[in-house]
């Protein structure tokens, strides 16, 4: 084990982004940082990122589709971006100003990595609070803040951050320029790999929930999980992700995957690359979610249930079975999305359609009795 005490943190200079881009700065001035078609007032002065219902004069804004250009005229916000192709109505040259990009999200996602001032992070070096065993293997260039315990024969790699309140298990390996938040629990044996963030209290790696359910003649029977967790390259969680060790074998997520806030990943899941997690779904034990999937907020994804490739689940979605490749499914139980507006719209004139029957029914009925009276 390598360590270098010290509890002091990167100043703000050295946690910055890409640099060149500080506010206030003006309209042409940030169309020529951008290699951007400016259409209005160049010296539109801008201190300000916010959105086009509440921003002021000094606001830069974006467009992205037909309906925020509709809100353009209305606003207060001084400039935009705006996605080529989208045509802006009521434009006032004089005193506003619209900066043309190829994709206004995209160029918004630039301005914040230059504005961003970063995160406090330790710097290289043990704090001298952390407990870590002697056998465990600490890159010099990581960074193990305060109260982070680190079990027998784990392994830190180079430039990887433990902020504070840190527990790893027992053999488990981190890749290099990996961060883990303030309470991040990592189990024994489980695989973290390179440039990964680790959101805040999430638990990697504990049990998964099996059982033999109970009979007339036992109680129920805890499975042993003897399996591990992998987390690829490049992988994000949110806080208060948990992902279950595998009963055997390992429960893994792919390089570049982004997980959100509160989901919950069972036993022997496979999740694959590039794929992005919506807050608090939930997979059950060995399902599945294919490489470049889209998956929504509160979906609930059914045991041994396969979201395929290229797929897209509709928040709240609820998959029993299966989501077949390139498809976009929607509804409880999921289906495809055509088919399940289709059922919302029925569904929607249901109570309508239910009174109209019962009115002709009674009519029905009257003209039926008055026949036969007469």
């Amino acid at each position: 084990m390598t360590s270098s005490e010290t509890d002091s943190v990167q100043p703000a200079s050295e946690r910055s982004g890409a640099s060149g881009l500080d506010l206030p700065i003006s309209s042409g001035m940030l169309a020529g940082l951008l290699d951007a078609k400016l259409v209005g007032n160049s010296d539109v002065a801008l201190d300000d990122l916010g959105s086009i219902e509440s921003g002021g004069a000094s606001t830069l804004t974006f467009i992205r589709s037909k309906n925020y250009a509709k809100l353009w005229a209305d606003s207060n916000c001084g400039c935009a971006l705006v996605s080529e192709g989208i045509e802006v109505p009521d434009h006032d040259l004089e005193s506003r100003a619209l900066i043309i990009v190829p994709d206004a999200d995209e160029a918004l996602v630039r301005i914040l990595d230059a504005m961003n001032p970063g995160r406090e992070r330790p710097k290289a070096g043990v704090h001298p609070t952390a407990v870590i065993d002697e056998s465990a293997s600490i890159d010099p260039s990581a960074a193990i803040g305060p109260c982070c315990v680190i079990g027998a024969g784990s392994t830190v790699g180079p430039g990887t951050v433990l902020m504070a309140n840190i527990t790893i298990g027992v053999d488990v390996q981190i890749g290099k320029d990996t961060i883990l938040d303030p309470g991040v629990v990592i189990e024994d044996r489980c695989v973290i790999g390179a440039r990964c963030i680790i959101g805040a209290n999430s638990v990697l790696g504990s049990d998964g929930f099996g059982y033999l359910p109970p009979t007339k003649n036992r109680k129920a029977i805890k499975v042993p999980q003897i399996g591990t967790v992998k987390i690829g390259d490049d992988v994000e969680l949110g806080a208060c992700v948990t992902i279950d060790r595998a009963k055997f074998g390992a429960t893994t997520v792919g390089d570049r995957t982004k997980i959100d806030n509160q989901v919950h990943i069972a036993h022997n899941c496979v999740v694959g690359s590039d794929a992005l997690i919506c807050g608090r779904t939930t997979l059950g034990g060995s399902a599945s979610v294919g490489e470049n999937a889209m998956v929504g907020g509160t979906v609930v994804i059914n045991d041994h249930a396969r979201i395929g490739n290229d797929t897209r689940v509709a928040g709240s979605s609820v998959v029993l079975d299966e989501v077949p490749d390139g498809e976009t499914y929607a509804g409880v139980p999921a289906m495809p999305a055509r088919q399940a507006m289709q059922n919302y719209g029925a569904a929607r004139e249901l109570g309508s359609f239910v009174r109209s029957v019962e009115k002709r029914l009674n009519k029905l009925e009257a003209d039926q009795s008055d026949s036969s009276s007469s």
